[in-house]
C-alpha cells in the first residue's frame, strides 16, 4: 500500500519540469489559502441566517472539530512522515516535518462540508464543497506536502466525525446553536449605543 501512495504522489507532485510557472501558483494558492474559504462560509451562515441555517454552521463546524480532534490523534499514534521528510518530490511550500496523516487542511474542509451535508436544507451545497475538496486536496499533494492516502484519511475522518454529529449531537447543536445566538445578543446590546 506504502509503494502505491508513493507512486500515486510522485504522479500527481509538480515534478521537475514546472516550478515556478502558473501552474505552481495557482497549486500554492489553492493548497494554502482555499481552505479557508469553508471557515468564512460559516461565518457568514452564522451572522446572515435564521435559527435553522445557524443550526447547520454550528453543526458543521462541530463536525470539523471533532474531525480534527480525532485527526490529531491519528497522526500522534501513526505518525506518518511527509513526502519531503522521506526525500520523495519537490516541496514547493515551506512546511514543518509533523505527521502528514491526516491531512489536516482537508480535514478541516470536508468536516465542514460532510457537516453541512447531513443538514437537510444544506445537503446539496455540502455535497458539492465535498467534491470540490479534491482540488485542495491535489494541490496540497502537488505541492509536495502530502501523500493521496493522506487525503483518504482526511476523508474518512470527516465521514466518521459529521456522522457522529448527525446521529448523536442533534440536541447538543442545537444547545450551542441557542447558546451562541444568546451570547450574540448580548454582546450586541453591549455595543450598540443607546
Amino acid at each position: 500500500m506504502e509503494q502505491l501512495n508513493q507512486q500515486l504522489f510522485l504522479l500527481l507532485n509538480s515534478g521537475a519540469g514546472h516550478p515556478g510557472g502558473w501552474r505552481s501558483h495557482l497549486a500554492v494558492f489553492l493548497a494554502e489559502w482555499l481552505v479557508w474559504a469553508l471557515p468564512a462560509l460559516l461565518l457568514h451562515l452564522w451572522f446572515k441566517g435564521d435559527f435553522k441555517v445557524k443550526k447547520a454552521a454550528v453543526g458543521a463546524g462541530l463536525s470539523a472539530v471533532l474531525a480534527l480532534s480525532a485527526g490529531g490523534i491519528i497522526g500522534w499514534l501513526h505518525p506518518h512522515p511527509r513526502p519531503f521528510a522521506l526525500g520523495l518530490g519537490h516541496l514547493l511550500v515551506s512546511h514543518a516535518p509533523d505527521a502528514s496523516l491526516p491531512s489536516d487542511h482537508l480535514t478541516l474542509w470536508w468536516g465542514i462540508a460532510l457537516g453541512l451535508a447531513c443538514s437537510p436544507h444544506w445537503r446539496k451545497i455540502g455535497l458539492l464543497l465535498t467534491l470540490a475538496g479534491l482540488v485542495p486536496a491535489w494541490a496540497r499533494i502537488y505541492v509536495g506536502v502530502h501523500f493521496p492516502l493522506d487525503m483518504v484519511a482526511a476523508f474518512l475522518v470527516s465521514l466518521g466525525a459529521s456522522q457522529a454529529i448527525r446521529l448523536y449531537g442533534r440536541t447538543g447543536v442545537a444547545r450551542a446553536t441557542l447558546a451562541g445566538m444568546h451570547v450574540q445578543r448580548l454582546l450586541l446590546k453591549r455595543h450598540v449605543p443607546g
